[in-house]
């Protein structure tokens, strides 16, 4: 027979992995969505601003991703959005 604690333990553990799971995946969309506006993300962990001679980029360090923030004449692009592994743009 199984033990009643043992099944309530490994369901309870189950339903916490699915929960974290979900709010990573909410804390997610909510960043994404907001980047794509050229918003600064909500879940940001590490934030850092680079000076530029030619304007600034703000970086932002989430729970797996990354965004930077281009404020520069020379980057065509304002916003980049990513995995947490992404380098900045420098040209």
């Amino acid at each position: 027979m199984l033990d009643k604690s043992k099944v309530r333990k490994s369901e309870v553990i189950k339903i916490l992995i699915i929960a974290v799971i979900i709010i990573w995946i909410i804390c997610f969309f909510i960043d994404y969505f907001r980047a794509r506006q050229e918003k600064l993300p909500l879940f940001c962990i590490h934030k850092t601003v680079q000076k530029y001679d030619d304007g600034t980029t703000t970086s932002c360090m989430g729970m797996g991703y990354k965004m930077y923030k281009y404020d520069r004449a020379s980057i065509p692009v304002s916003v980049q959005f990513g995995p947490f592994f992404i380098k900045e743009r420098t040209k």
